[in-house]
């Protein structure tokens, strides 16, 4: 009896064993996710992606097999990232991301893959500075993006108005005037389900109020800060968009992005807030639909700065530190520096390479969105640009800066609150380690 009670016991101690062993089935398989969640986009994601591993095993002689997962966001790789079930390769939004990871231990070091591949004599200067976080690098940032706006044309002619000649604040407020009295929405933007698109406006507003300002405010130079008076001036004149009902008859933030763009373009509204990823829904547009949209850059709301681009990086690569596959990881970060796949990339409306790229990689683009893409290298060549909330401010900041202007919008707190818990923010977060970094 005592001799089946031990082998019973000894039975059930190798079942539980053999239960709680790791399973080793995932350890050929590197796991990748992304933000974006449009399916032309993701299949476009896949598609390069498969040919990158496709590459690796017959180069390499193995049998990596690849989980690619798409819409990815912030929150949920935060929450899979602080668990045992962690990405091998992800995006992070911005370096200020980046850096908050480095100080968790969460991050694979890249230093020697970049080293090895010469990054730093491929990404345009401002991009790789921003891959390095206390001498190491530990992201690839991804992409260059920046804020523009995209107007109809028809309504423009029936205005009898030149969106090349809007290029002032007074003449930009008399254009929203004129489409409000033709029953127009000037400006349309939805922010209902992408909180973030109260920053999209945020970045040009705050870029133009003064480039050299909100860089010292960030970094803490020269007693600047979020309660300046130009600052609040901004913020008033934004409120005062939203009173008179040029912003998105005053539902900005009762509105989603595909409400916002379906208004656009069923020709409803003069402007639309958008960034230069808005080709994901621009390019598909035929005939007529997209031969009356045009973009420009936003019309100036002072005399301290033109009109300009605010700059992003459009996502930040990184690995996990707990990744079981380094060399792959590393070879797939890599190869995404190649020419060749970079018009892929363009077609679909995603973020390129912060790098020269050839002009043949932006042949087959046709219209507004070729028209684009030269705006935006124009304003890289010629250093004007401005900074994008997202890719340079604090993150606690940058959340608050979305969310608090809700609460302005309605009347809930007043603009002097609103900046103060920005400054506060700011520098508590300046204190905590935050890092600024502002090409």
């Amino acid at each position: 009896m005592k001799k089946v009670l031990f082998l019973c016991m000894v039975l059930v101690l190798i079942f539980s064993i053999v239960g709680c062993k790791k399973d080793d089935s995932k350890n050929n398989e590197v796991e990748i996710t992304f933000t974006a969640s449009e399916a032309d986009q993701a299949a476009v994601y896949e598609k390069i992606f498969n040919g990158f591993i496709d590459e690796y095993n017959s180069e390499n002689e193995t049998d990596i097999k690849l989980k690619i997962v798409s819409g990815q966001g912030k929150d949920i790789t935060n929450t899979r990232m602080s668990s045992n079930d962690k990405p091998d390769i992800f995006m992070l939004d911005s370096p200020a991301d980046v850096a908050q990871y480095v100080r968790d231990d969460l991050l694979y070091d890249l230093t020697s893959a970049a080293e090895k591949n010469k990054w730093s004599e491929k990404l345009f200067d401002w991009a790789y500075d921003l891959s390095v976080t206390d001498g190491k690098v530990y992201t690839l940032p991804y992409g260059y993006e920046g804020m523009v706006i995209w107007y109809n044309k028809n309504i423009m002619k029936e205005l009898e108005l030149n969106a090349e000649d809007i290029d002032t604040l007074s003449e930009f407020e008399n254009a929203l005037k004129l489409a409000s009295e033709k029953g127009y929405t000037p400006i349309m933007l939805g922010s209902q389900d992408w909180p973030w698109a109260q920053e999209w406006y945020l970045s040009i507003l705050f870029s133009y109020t003064g480039k050299e300002l909100v860089k010292n405010t960030i970094e803490g130079k020269d007693n600047a800060s979020w309660e300046n008076e130009e600052f609040k001036k901004t913020v008033e004149l934004y409120k005062s968009w939203h009173d008179r009902g040029y912003l998105a008859d005053k539902r900005s933030y009762v509105l989603t992005s595909d409400d916002a763009i379906n208004a656009f373009t069923t020709d409803k509204a003069l402007f639309k807030v958008e960034g230069t990823w808005a080709t994901y829904w621009v390019g598909p547009l035929e005939g007529e639909d997209r031969e009356k949209v045009g973009v420009m850059l936003h019309p100036a709301i002072n005399d301290t700065e033109k009109p300009h681009m605010p700059l992003a990086v459009g996502g930040m690569w990184c690995v996990s530190k707990d990744t079981e596959h380094p060399e792959v990881v590393e070879y797939i970060i890599n190869q995404l520096l190649r020419e060749d796949i970079q018009s892929d990339f363009i077609g679909a409306g995603l973020d390129v390479a912060p790098m020269s790229i050839d002009d043949s990689e932006f042949e087959d683009l046709e219209g507004v969105v070729k028209e684009m893409w030269q705006m935006v290298n124009g304003a890289l060549e010629q250093g004007n640009y401005g900074y994008a909330t997202w890719a340079f401010y604090p993150p606690e900041t940058r959340v608050y800066l979305y969310e608090g202007i809700v609460n302005v919008l309605e009347g809930n707190i007043t603009i002097d609150d609103y900046l103060a818990e920005m400054q506060k923010l700011t520098e508590k977060e300046r204190q905590e380690g935050f890092v600024p970094i502002l090409p």
